[in-house]
């Protein structure tokens, strides 16, 4: 089996990993597409080594790879051989999905968007699903709510854009520049050019800012917030101080952390997908062989959506 394996900071595809056998609750996946993000970058950086170790991860030699879809080898309770899947690994333990074959868990996944191919059903689960929790289930978003979404053009700003318009928010969704029409084309009701205008100056309040960015503080931006506002961080550990101060304001702040896929919110992408409502956003595709240019690209400004691996039918 191939894999892109990790090494002192530096990966490598190599050819000879052994093909992983599903457990109790497993089932074992071919991979067809999956996704570079940031977080595949901190982790080769080192940066994700403390939450791997408090989830008791097991040292594998893949380490990257969060996203993917692909096809079911091996039968299961809910899915079974030749079921078209997408899905979304424990972040903190167990297997990456930069490889040829991967055992997950049943609950990690869901099937496939009738609709749509691989590469972008790979595109989905880890933006899709951590809007879904970060709107939804904490920010309690609801029609009418007024959503600031910052970083709106990323792997996922572009479903948080989506999945708030879905319930019937009128969202403001900061961008860089050349991507106000883009932006505009997926729902944002306003868009703003964060290179025209500081985020500070705006002259509104919000219910909900979401900040996929991980470069805002509360401090700064809760002057924006509505009287019962809450801030979203997308990385929660840079705010842990903010978070536990909850207890003593009424402008909240949100510990967003998804760390897996979940079966039933992941079906409910499916379905929005399916209905037209929810597109994926795919920014570029990569073969196999040319994972570090993915990697580069992940680093790049100026991306819209996701950046997408194609893992099969590789050969070196």
């Amino acid at each position: 089996m191939k894999g892109i394996v990790l090494r002192n900071k530096s990966l490598s595809i190599q050819n000879n990993l052994e093909r992983p056998s599903p457990k109790r609750g497993e089932v074992l996946v071919k991979v067809k597409y999956a996704s570079i993000n940031s977080y595949d970058v901190e982790t080769i950086e080192g940066q994700n080594a403390l939450l791997k170790k408090l989830g008791g991860e097991k040292t594998y030699p893949v380490m990257t790879g969060i996203e993917f879809s692909g096809v079911v080898q091996s039968d299961g309770l809910r899915f079974k051989k030749g079921d078209e899947v997408y899905g979304y690994p424990d972040l903190a333990k167990g297997q990456k999905s930069h490889q040829e074959y991967i055992t997950i868990k049943e609950d990690y996944m869901a099937f496939m968007p009738t609709n749509i191919d691989f590469a972008k059903s790979a595109s989905l689960p880890l933006g899709a699903l951590t809007s879904l929790v970060g709107l939804k289930d904490i920010g309690k978003i609801k029609k009418g709510s007024k959503v600031l979404i910052n970083g709106a053009a990323g792997g996922l700003g572009v479903y948080a854009v989506q999945i708030a318009k879905i319930w019937g928010a009128d969202v403001t969704a900061v961008v860089g520049p050349g991507q106000e029409a883009f932006i505009k084309a997926l729902g944002a009701d306003k868009v703003i050019n964060y290179k025209e205008q500081k985020l500070q100056e705006l002259s509104y309040t919000y219910d909900i800012i979401f900040d996929l960015t991980t470069k805002v503080k509360f401090s700064a931006i809760k002057v924006l917030l509505s009287e019962k506002g809450i801030f979203i961080p997308a990385n929660p550990f840079n705010h842990i101080f903010a978070v536990l101060g909850n207890v003593f304001r009424r402008k909240k702040v949100g510990f967003l952390m998804v760390a897996r896929g979940e079966y039933p919110k992941l079906t409910e992408i499916s379905r929005w997908v399916e209905q037209g409502t929810l597109m994926p956003v795919i920014d570029r595709s990569y073969e196999f062989k040319d994972y570090q240019q993915g990697f580069d690209r992940t680093l790049e400004s100026g991306k819209r959506g996701r950046i997408i691996l194609k893992i099969e039918d590789y050969s070196s």
